[in-house]
């Protein structure tokens, strides 16, 4: 159980880290095209970037969580 929740806190701790840096990058916002309550048509910007860091970053983190559980089931099995 030590292992898991060293694991998702290291998991946790890494994205975090690497949402910070993001949002930093882009703090503070900047409108475009005049100030107005108004919209200007289109698709509004909520600044959801995905990059492919963070999709890499995701399915580490699957897979780790898969490869412990696998291994913590073998090794109940042949204890």
């Amino acid at each position: 159980m030590k292992r898991i929740a060293a694991v998702l806190t290291l998991a946790t701790t890494a994205v975090i880290a690497t949402a910070t840096a993001a949002l930093a990058d882009n703090y503070p916002p900047v409108v475009e095209g005049g100030g107005g309550a108004a919209g200007g048509g289109g698709t509004a910007f909520t600044g959801g970037d995905v990059t492919g860091a963070l999709v890499a970053i995701a399915v580490l983190i699957v897979v780790g969580f898969v490869a412990l559980t696998v291994a913590r089931r073998r090794a109940a099995r042949v204890a």
